[in-house]
Order: C-alpha cells, then structure tokens, then sequence
C-alpha cells in the first residue's frame, strides 16, 4: 500500500471516528433501580444527562436506600452506555480494525 493511499485511509478511519463520538454523544440509554423507582440516563459515552427520582424512593428515615438506588441506576447505565460503545465502534469500523490496529 503506497503512502498516499495509506493516508487516505486514515483520514477516513479518523472521519468516521469523529461520526461515531458524534453518534455516542447523542445516543441514550436508561438505569433504574427499585423497579423504576429511579431512572438515570446517560448518553452513549456514559455522561449522566438526567436523574429521576419517584417521590415514593424518599424516606427521610432511610436516606442510605435513596442513595444505594441513585448509585445503582447511574451503575446500570453507564455500563448500557459502555456496551453501546463498544458495539458501535465494533459494528462501524468493521473493516478498518486492521488499519487502527496497526498505528496504535
């Protein structure tokens, strides 16, 4: 493969890098915790962009349990925000693997 040609490649493999950390930044995913009781969303790189938090998960005798819930619906979805990644990059740079493979 001539230098040029190789060039091309890797301006396409950063192109199309550049696409998917678009996509990811768009793309949601849910957490709940307590049957739905708290709802935490994250975007397709694992940011939290919203919390919701059901007035019935408010004890004010047991703020542990709000607590515990909030730490696991945030848990759950910044690994669907993980997996989404890894599926996304897999699924879309397919072909390309092997040239990123071989500049890192």
């Amino acid at each position: 493969m001539n230098l040029k040609k190789l060039m091309k490649e890797a301006q396409k493999a950063q192109a199309k890098a550049a696409e998917i950390q678009e996509q990811l930044a768009q793309a949601r995913v849910v957490g709940q915790a307590g049957g739905g009781l708290v709802r935490a969303e994250a975007d397709g790189h694992g940011k939290i962009v919203a919390l919701e938090i059901r007035p019935e998960a408010v004890d004010p005798d047991d703020p542990e349990a709000l607590a515990d819930l909030v730490l696991v619906a945030v848990q759950e979805a910044q690994a669907r925000a993980a997996e989404l990644a890894q599926e996304t990059m897999q699924g879309s740079l397919g072909g390309l693997g092997g040239l990123l493979g071989g500049l890192g």
